[in-house]
């Protein structure tokens, strides 16, 4: 058996919610800020590749989840 850590990740999911569409990130629990703003921008490029826009105009919900599901998927750098 190998003695390599999991790599840590978080991924991105589109849905759409009663309320227009949402973008839900799950992440792990523990996260640093630059974490946070690796998925952050991941979001802000996903929306933007979407909408053909250059700001969050509220068109797309955004969450964040200390869960998982494999839709897309941002590694972060190790440490």
């Amino acid at each position: 058996m190998s003695s390599q850590s999991i790599a840590r990740h978080a991924t991105l999911k589109m849905s759409r919610g009663p309320e227009g569409p949402t973008l839900t990130a799950h992440v792990p629990q523990e996260m640093s800020r630059q974490d946070f703003l690796l998925v952050a921008g991941s979001a802000y490029d996903a929306v933007n590749r979407m909408t053909h826009c250059n700001c969050m105009s509220g068109r797309i919900s955004f969450v964040v989840e200390d869960l998982y599901a494999d839709v897309a998927r941002v590694d972060f750098p190790a440490p």
